[in-house]
């Protein structure tokens, strides 16, 4: 609920092994308000509520330093379940209703995406039963390792830095033990295309 509606722009997760870049949660924010119909008295609430979260967890990092990280934590569910619990109060039952009905049609096309994806993949690689597992299996230990460091408040922001870029070394290291070296050179030129492809021509 929070993640979709606060317009408040989150951190990005890492490019998975194909070079993808999941979507800024504020982009997703911004289509549930205008889907939801908010009334402009709604919409004000929804900004007040929102700026205060956003000040909320402001003030919360920088105390990050001063209070346990059990402590942390604690204070964090209680400002998100605040947070999700005001915007509730100002959603009528049938917008809750389109609410819910968003997030389990996204959870569903999250999966087709992904499904169509590895699809993809399997046959420009030209990839195995066994690469198609190990390498899903290789995406979910990313994902879970790099939120591990994400959330280590014992890290300062710099510190994250220097374990993140590690931490990528070790998926590329990973890739080479799954992947021939055929392979990962195809999926090092797919990146670079996929790059290119983003990038926005320079207008004179």
């Amino acid at each position: 609920m929070v993640a979709i509606v606060a317009t408040s722009a989150c951190a990005q997760e890492p490019s998975n092994s194909f070079g993808d870049r999941p979507k800024m949660h504020h982009h997703r924010g911004d289509m549930a308000m205008q889907q939801l119909s908010l009334t402009d008295d709604q919409k004000t609430e929804m900004k007040t509520i929102n700026e205060d979260f956003k000040q909320q967890m402001t003030d919360l990092k920088k105390s990050e330093d001063k209070i346990t990280v059990t402590a942390w934590k604690s204070k964090m569910a209680t400002i998100r379940k605040d947070h999700h619990e005001k915007m509730q109060k100002v959603l009528t039952d049938e917008q809750k209703a389109s609410l819910k009905k968003m997030m389990q049609e996204r959870r569903t096309d999250m999966k087709k995406h992904g499904a169509r994806r590895m699809e993809h993949m399997k046959k420009e690689l030209n990839l195995t039963d066994d690469q198609v597992t190990a390498l899903k299996k290789n995406h979910e230990d990313m994902m879970q390792q790099f939120k591990a460091i994400r959330d280590n408040k014992e890290l300062s922001e710099d510190q994250k830095k220097v374990e993140l870029k590690k931490f990528k070394e070790q998926q590329h290291e990973s890739l080479k033990s799954i992947l021939s070296e055929e392979q990962l050179q195809k999926l090092e030129q797919q990146k670079k295309q996929h790059h290119h492809g983003q990038q926005k021509p320079v207008q004179s």
